[in-house]
């Protein structure tokens, strides 16, 4: 079995947002992490979101696969918070 990472954002206003992640737990997504994680604040405060302030993604155990800063998440588009759709493979 696969088992998807967590990706935990943790936003300026204190907002922390949980989602599992479809990505491989040796190539983490990290864009795709950051997006689901706006998407979800916006659905929850229905407000735009705030600056991530630190992330890190997490296996179903809570072991820390990596860690990011809000400098290592600026560079993320934010204008572009279209969600990257997982491709389906017929094997």
């Amino acid at each position: 079995m696969n088992e998807s990472p967590t990706f935990v954002a943790e936003f300026a206003d204190g907002e922390v947002t949980r989602l599992t992640t479809f990505s491989s737990l040796k190539k983490l997504d990290v864009e795709r992490g950051v997006k689901l994680a706006r998407h979800a604040y916006r659905s929850r405060t229905k407000q735009e979101p705030r600056e991530i302030v630190k992330a890190h993604f997490e296996t179903g155990n809570g072991e820390m696969l990596a860690a990011y800063s809000a400098v290592d998440l600026e560079d993320i588009d934010e204008d572009d918070d279209t969600l990257p759709h997982r491709q389906e493979t017929n094997q």
